[in-house]
């Protein structure tokens, strides 16, 4: 009962000092959902941009983030906490070792991670004997990393590999030169580059890989399809709206992940426009790679990490439209 109490002061915290998101007045007809998320992330922009415009309100919902590291979001999904979080890996691997919790759609059906190094490395191949920074060792992005030396014949046992911890340290310590280069996600490359830093590999362009999904309650689903389908169709439309409506949404981006210029937040839109499915599903491929990343037993069926069941009825309402 104590963790369940100080979860829910966790989660009260998180809303009460979320003050970059768009706020509502309250509404009868609307219902009020918590989304877990732990930052402001390309990968789940097209939610925001169906928050700035409306989408949710169509269907009579208001969609409130709150910042929760990872491993708290999911620990309050599955305590039904919180009803919808924008994770992937955690989820999957946490179903996949019987939590009941499902993937319910994919956000990023590609990563958006990068590999940024000091000018004097022109390729993979000189890493060798150089330091790079990742946030921990064994997670996503160092399997990236990983990803990025197989392809270009690197033996990863001659690139010493550090954990910093946020992208934000790892940019501090490449500006600093206590690392040759880091493993960091869009827009931490936009930031330093003008400070002569090069943008060696996009990750997208190495290996297929779905980053960013949404995933609830195994009894969500069950008990509220309704509004499981409601909220997958504002999200698919601002999919639809932030892959073809640029201009419009160039400044939000510009916004959301605090860039610092316009011309900037364009350059960015254009490397992570096409990571955002249309249809919120990731490729068989990328879906194999990223339960294989998480160590998931290949005795584990599918079925019990994901349920596209609530996306295919949203997919259809949008076309009856």
């Amino acid at each position: 009962m104590k963790s369940r109490t100080r979860l829910s002061l966790t989660i009260l915290l998180a809303a009460s000092v979320l003050v970059s998101f768009p706020t509502y007045t309250r509404s009868q007809q609307a219902v009020e959902l918590l989304l877990g998320t732990p930052t402001n992330s390309v990968a789940w922009f097209p939610l925001y941009v169906a928050m700035k415009k409306g989408l949710f309100r169509e269907h009579g919902l208001i969609i409130k983030p709150v910042i929760l590291p990872n491993q708290a979001s999911v620990a309050a999904l599955v305590q039904k906490e919180i009803p919808y979080i924008t994770n992937l890996g955690r989820v999957l691997s946490g179903a996949g070792r019987g939590l009941p919790i499902k993937q319910i759609m994919v956000l990023a059906g590609k990563t958006h991670h990068v590999l940024v190094t000091s000018p004097d490395i022109a390729s993979p191949r000189d890493l060798r004997g150089r330091t790079v920074a990742v946030s921990q060792p064994g997670t996503t992005v160092h399997r990236e990393l990983l990803a990025i030396l197989k392809k270009y014949d690197v033996d990863p046992k001659q690139v010493p590999v550090i954990g910093l911890g946020s992208d934000s340290n790892r940019v501090v310590a490449l500006k600093q030169r206590r690392v040759d280069a880091i493993m960091t996600a869009v827009p931490y490359d936009f930031l330093i580059e003008k400070d002569g830093f090069r943008r060696l590999v996009y990750v997208k362009d190495v290996v297929d890989l779905p980053l960013s999904g949404l995933a609830t309650h195994d009894d969500r689903i069950r008990d509220k399809p309704e509004e499981t389908r409601k909220v997958l169709t504002g999200v698919l439309n601002g999919i639809a709206y932030a892959r073809t409506r640029r201009d419009e949404v160039i400044p939000l981006l510009r916004e959301f992940i605090g860039l610092e210029s316009m011309e900037m937040a364009q350059r960015a839109y254009e490397v992570v426009k096409d990571i955002w499915p249309v249809d919120g599903m990731p490729s068989e491929e990328g879906l194999k790679n990223a339960i294989a990343i998480e160590d998931v037993p290949a005795n584990v069926p599918v079925t019990k990490m994901v349920n596209w069941t609530p996306l295919k009825q949203a997919t259809e309402s949008l076309k009856t439209r």
